[in-house]
C-alpha cells in the first residue's frame, strides 16, 4: 500500500497559462500531458462510500488500472490516503487482485456505475536541494505539480436528458520525498501570484455530490471532548473540522449558488475562532496567532455579505401586499452580492489567509510543547459566563454583540454535553432570531424603505426582541 501526502488547490482556468510561466521560472520539469477516464463504482447504498472509500477503473489512453483509495486525515486540502493500484489489461474490474478483506465479500456483486471523471492532466516535477544544517548535509526535496482540467459526469441514460456534470480545474501538489514544509512553501508561491483556494472535496466526493446533493458531502463532527479533561490536540482536531467545514461551504457555493453555504462558512469561521483562542489560551507555546488574525480578518471582509443574506431572508419573511411586495422584488440582493462576493473570493489576499490556516494547523497538531489539559466542562462553564446576555430585552445593540459568544456555547455545548439537546436547539433558535434581528435593523437603516414595510418591519422587530427575552429566560443557568 502506497501513502499519499499532498494538497489541493482550486484554481481559475484563466490562470493556467500563468500557472505554466511560473513552472517555468521555477525550473520544473514537465513530465507530459495525458488523458484520463475514470469510472467510479459502488453499492446501490454506497457501502464504498459509508466505508470512506473509492473504487474506480481507469483508463489513460494507454493502460487500464483499478485502484482502491482509503480515506486518512484531511485537514483543509491536506490529506493523507491509502491506495492500492494494479493494472487490468482486460478493461475491467478483477476484485480479486485486491488484498484479501480489503472489500467485503457481500459487496463485490452489488458493484456498479456511480459517476465519471474524465480530464486532462499535465505534470510537473519540482525539485529542490536543500541544506539541513542538523547533519551538515543536503536534502532533497522533491513535489509533483499536477493540473487536471475536466468535468466531472453521472452516467447517460438512454432517453433522458443530458447527465449532470460539474467542472474539474485544480492543481495537486504531491509530495514525493523531502518535508511538508515544502508543500505549503509552494503553495504559497503560487498563492503570491495566482488566485488558489484549497479544496477538501476530492474528485469522487465532487461525484458524489452531483449524485446525492452538498448534504451527502457535509463533514460531521468526528469527536466530542471529553468531560473531564481536553488537550491541546483536542482543541486543534476540532479547529482542523471547522476549517473543512468553511473551505467546504466555499465548494459547494461555487457549485450550486446556494447562500446557506455562506452563512455555514460565517459560523465556521466564529467557531475556528473561538477554537483557536482556546487553544492558544491553554498552550502559550503555540504560535497561533497570526492564524486567529486571518481568521478575524476573513470573518470581517466577509460579514457585509453574510449580512446581507441577513437582511434579504428577513425581507422575504414579511407579508407583503401590492406596492410594497413589488418594492421587495426589486431590492433583493442576491445578484447583486452573488457578483461582488466572487470579487472578494478572487483576491490573491483569501486564498493566502485559508492556507495560512491549513499549515498552521497541520503544524501545531503533534506540538510536542504543549502537554497542558484543562476541563472540558470548565471551560463550558466560562463560556456560559462570559455570554452577558441583556438584561433588559430591548438592548438591541447588545443582543447583536452577543451572537458570536451564542456560537462559540453552542460549539462547547455540543462537544462537552452533547446529551443537552434542549438547549443545544434553543441556544440555535436564538442565532437564528438574532440574525433575524440584524437583517431588520439594516432594512430600517434604508432610507427608501416603503412606510407600509418600516412599519411591518418595525412591529416585528418589536415582537423579535422580546422572543429573544423569553428565550434568554429559559436558557439554562446551571448545566
Amino acid at each position: 500500500m502506497a501513502k499519499e501526502i499532498e494538497l489541493k488547490l482550486l484554481i481559475r482556468q484563466a490562470d493556467l497559462k500563468q500557472l505554466e510561466a511560473l513552472m517555468q521560472q521555477y525550473k520544473a520539469k514537465p513530465q507530459g500531458v495525458k488523458r484520463l477516464e475514470n469510472t467510479y463504482f459502488d453499492t446501490p447504498d454506497l457501502h464504498l462510500n459509508q466505508a470512506k472509500a473509492a473504487l474506480r477503473l481507469r483508463f489513460n489512453a494507454k493502460d487500464w488500472v483499478q485502484t482502491l483509495k482509503t480515506s486518512g486525515a484531511t485537514l483543509g486540502a491536506l490529506s493523507e490516503r491509502g491506495e492500492w493500484e494494479m493494472p487490468v489489461p482486460e478493461g475491467k474490474l478483477n476484485l480479486a487482485l485486491f488484498p484479501e478483506g480489503i472489500l467485503d465479500p457481500q459487496w463485490q456483486n452489488k458493484l456498479t456505475e456511480k459517476f465519471s471523471t474524465n480530464f486532462t492532466r499535465e505534470t510537473w516535477l519540482l525539485t529542490r536541494t536543500l541544506h539541513n544544517h542538523k547533519v551538515t548535509s543536503e536534502v532533497t526535496s522533491e513535489i509533483e505539480l499536477a493540473v487536471d482540467l475536466g468535468e466531472v459526469l453521472l452516467p447517460i441514460k438512454a432517453g433522458q436528458a443530458p447527465a449532470a456534470k460539474d467542472t474539474i480545474c485544480e492543481v495537486e501538489l504531491e509530495l514525493k520525498q523531502g518535508e511538508t514544509a515544502e508543500l505549503f512553501k509552494l503553495a504559497n508561491q503560487l498563492a503570491s501570484s495566482l488566485v488558489v483556494h484549497p479544496g477538501v472535496l476530492s474528485k469522487a466526493e465532487r461525484g458524489l455530490r452531483l449524485l446525492k446533493g452538498t448534504a451527502f458531502v457535509e463533514r460531521s463532527s468526528l469527536n466530542s471532548l471529553n468531560s473531564n479533561v481536553v488537550s491541546f490536540a483536542d482543541l486543534s482536531n476540532l479547529a482542523g473540522q471547522e476549517l473543512n467545514r468553511w473551505i467546504l461551504a466555499h465548494e459547494n457555493w461555487a457549485f450550486n449558488a446556494n447562500e446557506d453555504e455562506i452563512l455555514k462558512a460565517h459560523r465556521a469561521l466564529l467557531r475556528l475562532h473561538a477554537l483557536l483562542v482556546l487553544a492558544q489560551r491553554l498552550c502559550s507555546a503555540a504560535k497561533l496567532y497570526p492564524a486567529i488574525v486571518a481568521v478575524k480578518e476573513l470573518t470581517a471582509d466577509f460579514l457585509p455579505w453574510v449580512q446581507g443574506c441577513w437582511q434579504d431572508r428577513a425581507l422575504q419573511r414579511l407579508e407583503l401586499t401590492a406596492t410594497d411586495a413589488e418594492w421587495r422584488s426589486k431590492h433583493l440582493g442576491y445578484a447583486v452580492r452573488r457578483s461582488e462576493y466572487r470579487r472578494l473570493w478572487h483576491k490573491n489576499w483569501v486564498g493566502q489567509a485559508s492556507l495560512l490556516l491549513v499549515e498552521s494547523l497541520f503544524s501545531h497538531q503533534h506540538q510536542q510543547a504543549c502537554t497542558q489539559q484543562n476541563k472540558a466542562d470548565y471551560l463550558l462553564q466560562q463560556a456560559i459566563a462570559k455570554l452577558g446576555l441583556p438584561q433588559q430585552p430591548m438592548e438591541v445593540k447588545v443582543w447583536l454583540e452577543r451572537y458570536p459568544s451564542l456560537v462559540r456555547v453552542e460549539l462547547l455545548l455540543q462537544h462537552v454535553s452533547p446529551a443537552e439537546k434542549n438547549n443545544q436547539q434553543l441556544i440555535k433558535q436564538m442565532q437564528e432570531s438574532i440574525e433575524t434581528l440584524n437583517g431588520y435593523q439594516q432594512l430600517l437603516g434604508l432610507h427608501n424603505l416603503t412606510d407600509g414595510i418600516k412599519k411591518i418591519v418595525t412591529a416585528e422587530h418589536q415582537t423579535l426582541l422580546l422572543q429573544l427575552g423569553r428565550m434568554a429566560q429559559a436558557l439554562w443557568v446551571k448545566v
